[in-house]
């Protein structure tokens, strides 16, 4: 990444930190330009990443989606399994917007098995809650509370309040099993 192309992706960091989205979604699209330029596939694709979160504090769900085409693909190609999952629970969360709820929880489920497979515990448990949330508004309330849970086991340190509420989906989940 050149400076030109740091420097708009700063300006595109600070807009974003200061809730301006249109300046960061300038920066980061003007930042993808000189980085497709140069022919940094790697840079542009997770440039093409933060603005699809900052598209969509926009509203413009179609546009996020559309910016992240294939950016998983160039993140598995690089063995950069991390950014891959990002891209993926990105990718979800536009789809979501959309209403396009089985996908998004499909892609979403792609992704914490990802951050699974490299022992990213904080990215995967948010992905977890992020499928609990789903599987609520699906029907799926029985694999919501197991997600909630799973999420919850991937903290070590656990505040008061998540051990009461792990102890709490543990024993909710216990008492649903034993009486099918």
């Amino acid at each position: 990444m050149d400076q030109q192309s740091t420097l708009l992706k700063d300006q595109g960091f600070e807009a974003y930190k200061k809730k301006n989205f249109k300046a960061a979604s300038k920066a980061f699209t003007e930042c993808i330009s000189l980085l497709d330029e140069a022919q940094d596939f790697l840079s542009a694709a997770e440039m093409r990443n933060n603005l699809s979160v900052v598209l969509l504090e926009l509203k413009k769900p179609e546009k996020a989606l559309d910016v992240l085409k294939n950016t998983d693909q160039i993140f598995a190609e690089a063995k950069d399994i991390k950014r891959q999952a990002m891209a993926l629970g990105n990718t979800a969360a536009a789809l979501q917007v959309l209403g396009k709820l089985p996908e998004a929880l499909s892609t979403y489920e792609t992704s914490a098995d990802l951050f699974k497979e490299i022992d990213e515990k904080e990215m995967r448990a948010l992905t977890l809650k992020k499928i609990s949330d789903l599987q609520l508004k699906t029907g799926k309330q029985f694999q919501a509370l197991a997600s909630l849970e799973a999420s919850y086991d991937q903290n070590e340190q656990k505040s008061a309040k998540e051990k009461v509420l792990k102890g709490f989906l543990g024993s909710l989940i216990n008492k649903i099993t034993h009486r099918s």
